[in-house]
């Protein structure tokens, strides 16, 4: 019979230590393998530089390998975050990476100060080159509901806009242009923007694009993609370490989680195995063995939609090691240089009509929201098909033992010889000949890995919303399992009800939800629910991630002007799969 395989949780290594979040070089041989995988940077096309109470930043990321400047596959995740001139993080958010590409938003409130502000992007890899390789651009944030204008208003000494807001004006890049179907729109229309390609796989690639409102504070502009191109093109290409020296590692299999486990006397414990587990329905589960160091490390490579991680550790009779997970250190920004922008009275009527409009925008945030894209459901069993037992279908029995013994096929408690209890599962398509040489099952409950089976027979039954069974042999750490036994309370609450035990609980902030953003249609069968919605949107349209390719010479988008008029201004920003950076600007007018 096919033995599944394909369960194996226990984490594969190229070489040992290569998962520490800071790991110390211990060889010339680990150096030279290390300096062999290229250092990456990254650059954020925001649609705006300029932010008040009530408007999003949205930015697109875009990760590049730093030797080719073609979008990296090394990391799986990016972080990006916003920084005050007092060196406080506003913001920190982490953002998943596919092939070198993800997205973002931040809603800003009004508790963030007006101030000059830095916008930072970065992955762990990067930790190890210095601060100005790490994506950095000047945000402006405006905020008049606050008294603290000191930072940004202008006086006889420092006079309005100085010369950190210079705009640069970029060579045009015709790879790509940019048509919009006229020149000039009045309130409510339709706008069809073709994006043409007009110089063939010299222009495939991947970019975003942004329809905006012309800034009238003369701020200098979100950074180009020409502009990052030139300013990041002499980054440090490889590693600059050698042995001995400590370095944080790519989250090249996912997201980095790490720890340590220490015994009563404060001694690191060694080669313990110990389990990590993302609960809920669609579980996660990994293992990872501790170093010399009591040390341990592990990736999560799938997506996730629960905000706890747990650690545990295999053998059930460890209950007086500690365990202790650790969080990534920050990056310190004592050298970051912050813009200096600044208004005066003349500004007054522009920041009160912004102000105006947003608050209207927000009181009507419910009839124009964005839809956030649901992660695909899980599968924590590998493609394996559980038996599913559904105990509401039957006669309820009061605690767990005697619902295994009274409904559950394939599945029994065994004592074995020093006294304890565990469950047993009956192989698939298998039959038991004497002593099977194994371990018991796996056992989960809502998502949480039991290693003692006997606390878990006077469990209250009436809890149980359902128990699947898979019936194949898996791995976990250093020990064989037969098959696997996940238990489901109706609320989904079993930490709850257990006593405080030997695990640690590390508190998960979720990566940033991709999104399908919000585009406002007038068509004619739509007018009579929305022609009394007052429409004050300054961004018109937000793609923050397309490709052209073959097949797709042009792209065609299609959106509608709000009740603001102006000029509008048209930003593609993006890089060609030969590393080119793209960056085209278009334009047209609403009356």
């Amino acid at each position: 019979m096919m033995k599944r395989t394909a369960m194996v949780l226990g984490l594969l290594l190229v070489f040992s230590g290569l998962l520490n979040a800071q790991y110390v070089i211990k060889s010339t041989s680990e150096l030279e393998a290390l300096k062999k995988l290229p250092l990456e940077k990254i650059y954020l096309h925001s649609n705006t530089d300029l932010l008040f109470p009530g408007e999003y930043l949205y930015y697109s990321t875009y990760c590049m390998n730093a030797a080719t400047n073609k979008l990296s596959s090394i990391s799986r995740m990016a972080y990006v975050e916003l920084i005050g001139e007092d060196l406080q993080t506003v913001f920190r958010q982490k953002v998943r990476l596919v092939g070198g590409r993800g997205q973002g938003d931040f809603f800003m409130p009004t508790s963030v100060a007006s101030g000059n502000y830095k916008l930072v992007g970065y992955t762990q890899w990067m930790k190890n080159a210095p601060l100005t390789q790490l994506f950095q651009t000047d945000i402006v944030i405006i905020n008049p509901y606050r008294n603290e204008q000191e930072l940004i208003i202008s006086n006889d000494e420092a006079p309005k806009n100085t010369t950190n807001t210079t705009k640069k004006v970029l060579r045009e890049d015709k790879s790509i242009l940019l048509m919009p179907d006229r020149s000039t729109y009045g309130k409510r229309e339709k706008v069809s923007l073709l994006a043409k390609n007009f110089k063939g796989p010299l222009g495939y690639g991947d970019y975003s694009l942004s329809v905006r409102r012309k800034e009238t504070l003369n701020t200098k502009g979100a950074l180009r993609a020409q502009e990052f191109g030139e300013i990041y093109l002499q980054v440090d290409k490889t590693l600059s370490r050698t042995v001995n020296d400590s370095i944080f590692l790519p989250e090249q299999r996912g997201e980095l989680f790490f720890g340590t486990v220490l015994d009563n006397n404060n001694q690191p414990v060694v080669d313990e195995t110990i389990v990590l587990s993302i609960p809920g329905q669609d579980f996660q589960l990994k293992s990872a063995i501790t170093d010399t160091d009591g040390n341990f490390y592990t990736y999560v490579n799938k997506p996730y939609n629960a905000t706890q991680l747990l650690a545990q550790t295999l053998n059930k009779d460890s209950g007086q090691h500690r365990i202790f997970m650790k969080r990534r250190s920050s990056v310190v920004y004592d050298d970051l240089k912050f813009g200096n922008f600044y208004i005066n009275q003349n500004d007054k009527k522009t920041i009160l009509e912004r102000s105006v409009h947003n608050q209207i925008e927000n009181a009507y945030y419910s009839v124009k929201p964005d839809s956030i894209l649901s992660i695909n459901k899980k599968d924590p069993y590998d493609g394996g098909v559980p038996e599913v037992i559904l105990l509401d279908e039957f006669t309820r029995f009061p605690t767990l033992r005697e619902t295994l013994i009274e409904l559950v096929p394939n599945v029994w408690v065994k004592k074995l010889d020093e006294g304890s209890y565990t469950f047993w599962v009956r192989e698939d398509l298998e039959s038991y000949e004497n002593d099977f040489v194994s371990d018991p099952p796996l056992v989960l409950v809502d998502g949480v890995f039991v290693p003692d089976h006997k606390s878990l027979l006077e469990f209250n039954a009436r809890v149980i919303e359902k128990i699947s069974i898979l019936r194949d042999p898996l791995v976990l750490g250093s020990k064989k399992y037969l098959g696997m036994v996940v238990i489901n309370t109706f609320e989904g609450d079993y930490l709850e009800r257990i006593p405080p035990s030997n695990m640690a609980k590390y508190e998960l902030n979720l990566p940033v939800a991709d999104k399908n953003y919000f585009n406002q249609s007038y068509k004619e069968e739509m007018q009579e629910t929305i022609k009394r919605i007052p429409d004050f949107r300054h961004q018109l349209f937000w793609e923050p991630n397309f490709s052209i390719g073959e097949g797709t010479k042009e792209t065609t988008f299609e959106f509608y002007t709000s009740d603001v008029s102006g000029e509008y201004d048209i930003f593609l920003e993006g890089f060609t799969r030969y590393g080119k950076p793209i960056s085209v600007k278009g334009s047209f007018t609403v009356d």
